[in-house]
């Protein structure tokens, strides 16, 4: 996993941006991200980690749009914070 996005912007890489499309709770989140890691590292492609805390660009204004921008960017350190030590 990278830990800086400038590590990307210093070599011409290629690297994984993927995750949920809208972060739905820690379990999923962290689950994705901790699959991926292990995808990634096996293959030897760096990975960012990417899921929106807020999804403003639904269809329907009814539609799910997230858990709260605060919950969601909590997540979003865990899975920052849990990847960084694998």
């Amino acid at each position: 996993m990278i830990n800086r996005i400038e590590d990307i912007k210093k070599d011409d890489m290629f690297f994984l941006l993927a995750g949920p499309c809208v972060i739905e709770g820690e379990e999923m989140a962290l689950r994705i991200a901790e699959k991926v890691v292990d995808i990634t590292s096996n293959l030897g492609i760096p990975y960012v980690f990417k899921g929106s805390y807020r999804k403003a660009n639904r269809s329907r204004i009814d539609s799910f749009m997230g858990i709260g921008d605060e919950k969601a960017l909590k997540i979003l350190r865990k899975v920052r914070e849990t990847l960084t030590c694998l």
